[in-house]
C-alpha cells in the first residue's frame, strides 16, 4: 500500500510540474485522467466563446456538428467501462460539454482507471485510453475556436505531448473522420505545428 501511495505521489508530482494548475491536477488519481480533464475544460471554454453556425475546416460541418461529434466521442469514453451502456434518452447538442466538465472529478477511481477496455486502439487499461483519447477533444477544441476566431487557450506543452502520442500512429489515423494528410508549416508555434501535423487548415488562412 505504501509503495502504490508513493507511485501516486510521484505521479502527482510530474502532473505538477507540467502545464495544468496544481488545484486541477490534485482532484484525479492520474496524469492521464487529469489531463483528459483538462482537455474538456478547454473544449467547454471554447464552445462558450463560438458562434454554432460559423464553418469549421472540418469539410461540411460547422461549430454546431463538431460539437456534436466531440459530445459523441465524450459519451462513448464515459460509458466504455459501464455494464449498463445504455444512454437513454440524448442530450441537447452543447449540454453534454458542460455536464461533463462539472462532473469529471467524481467520474473516475484508481480501480476505475486500472479497468482493462476494449478501446478503438485497442485493449488497454481505461487510464491507458484516457492518454490517447484527450487528443480528439483536444483537436476539435481548435477546429471551434479557429471557425469562431477565439482563443483556444491551448498551452504548447500540450501540443507538444498530443505530437509525441500521435506521431508514431500517423499512418493509422489519417482518412475519412480523421486527420487529413499533414502539411508544412514554417509556425513556431506548438499548437499550430500540431495542427498541421493533423491536416488542419484554419478557416481564417489567406
Amino acid at each position: 500500500m505504501q509503495a502504490k501511495q508513493k507511485l501516486l505521489q510521484e505521479s502527482r508530482n510530474k502532473i505538477i510540474n507540467m502545464y495544468m494548475p496544481e488545484h486541477h491536477t490534485q482532484k484525479f488519481p492520474t496524469y492521464n485522467s487529469a489531463r483528459y480533464a483538462y482537455a474538456i475544460h478547454l473544449l467547454n471554454e471554447a464552445v462558450e466563446k463560438s458562434s454554432p453556425h460559423d464553418t469549421t475546416c472540418c469539410e461540411g460541418w460547422n461549430v454546431t456538428d463538431v460539437i456534436e461529434h466531440a459530445e459523441m466521442v465524450l459519451s462513448m469514453v464515459d460509458n466504455i467501462n459501464r455494464e449498463d451502456s445504455s444512454k437513454g434518452d440524448q442530450p441537447a447538442t452543447g449540454t453534454f460539454i458542460p455536464k461533463l466538465k462539472d462532473e469529471i472529478e467524481q467520474r473516475y477511481t484508481q480501480d476505475d482507471l486500472n479497468q482493462q477496455v476494449a478501446s478503438p486502439f485497442g485493449d488497454m487499461t481505461l487510464d491507458e485510453f484516457l492518454g490517447i483519447i484527450w487528443i480528439d477533444t483536444f483537436t476539435h477544441t481548435w477546429d471551434i475556436a479557429d471557425a469562431s476566431s477565439v482563443d483556444h487557450g491551448i498551452p504548447s506543452e500540450m501540443a507538444i505531448e498530443a505530437y509525441k502520442i500521435m506521431q508514431p500512429r500517423s499512418e493509422s489515423m489519417r482518412g475519412p473522420g480523421r486527420f487529413n494528410d499533414p502539411y508544412t508549416t514554417t509556425s513556431d508555434d506548438a499548437v499550430e505545428q500540431f495542427m498541421a501535423f493533423a491536416g488542419r487548415t484554419s478557416v481564417n488562412s489567406n
